[in-house]
């Protein structure tokens, strides 16, 4: 009789530790679940059909925002545009909850990076949030070009060097490994051409590239995402994590897609 190890609850994206590779934890009730060494068994993953809201916790038939209830999406200050546009960021003339958000995430200081995933992209972020960013992402390699000291600032580089250069990654190139050869530090002079005036004094030059790998012993030859809205259960074996998906024999699931869903994740040899 093989041995076997399940985790159930309610699922957030996976969590991380900066190692060689990349160490995964499955978040499920908030609570931790070492799942790396996990990678070559076969896993059974089973959603049951309920779905709770991450910040209220009301049951819901569908999510927004990865996890998020309609209310707490629209009305929570950390789901405004500016998430996904940091340029227009507008809380510190919002109410007083937009306001302290500003205080806390806004007006931090923020990183502008270039990043290898499939090609080069640029993105922004807060300063404590590297390299988490680019292990989101599945970035192999990542390098800081820029600090601001508030969000708006570092959107608005990003906006600029976009016009120039890719924003977006190719998550099935990503997951494939298919990535082009390129130098950050030439691309770093490179796009520097393309910051505006007003935004050069923010560039930094002293930062090395981060290297980063992933615990994958294969993909498959077609890239195909997984959803359990459609199939709620299926086995499959587990070969590989990368970015926030899992990568089986037959497919991918992008984990982060069903945060507030309640799973059951079954291992077994």
């Amino acid at each position: 009789m093989s041995d076997s190890v399940s985790y159930s609850g309610q699922l957030r994206k996976m969590e991380h530790e900066f190692a060689e590779p990349i160490q995964y934890f499955l978040s499920l009730d908030e609570n931790r679940q070492e799942v790396s060494s996990q990678i070559g068994k076969m896993l059974t993953l089973e959603f049951g059909g309920v779905i709770t809201c991450v910040e209220c916790g009301r049951k819901i038939k569908k999510t927004y925002d990865q996890g998020y209830c309609f209310p707490c999406s629209r009305d929570l200050p950390e789901n405004d545009m500016c998430a996904v546009r940091p340029e227009r960021c507008q809380h510190e003339t919002g109410n007083e909850a937009s306001k302290e958000f500003w205080r806390n995430y806004c007006n931090v200081d923020h990183f502008v990076y270039l990043s290898l995933t499939s090609g080069v992209k640029v993105g922004v972020t807060r300063h404590w949030n590297i390299p988490s960013r680019w292990i989101d992402q599945g970035a192999v390699s990542g390098l800081i070009i820029a600090r601001t000291p508030e969000r708006k600032l570092a959107g608005q580089m990003e906006i600029a060097l976009a016009e120039h250069m890719a924003d977006k990654t190719n998550w099935r190139k990503m997951l494939k490994g298919e990535i082009d050869v390129i130098d950050l530090l030439e691309w770093r002079d490179k796009v520097s051409a393309w910051v505006p005036e007003n935004l050069k004094q923010y560039l930094v030059q002293g930062e090395s590239i981060q290297k980063l790998s992933y615990p994958v012993e294969a993909t498959p030859e077609k890239i195909s995402s997984h959803n359990l809205d459609k199939e709620p259960v299926f086995t499959d074996r587990l070969t590989g994590i990368k970015g926030q998906y899992l990568i089986l024999e037959k497919k991918v699931i992008n984990l982060r897609k069903y945060g507030g869903y309640h799973l059951k994740f079954e291992f077994a040899d």
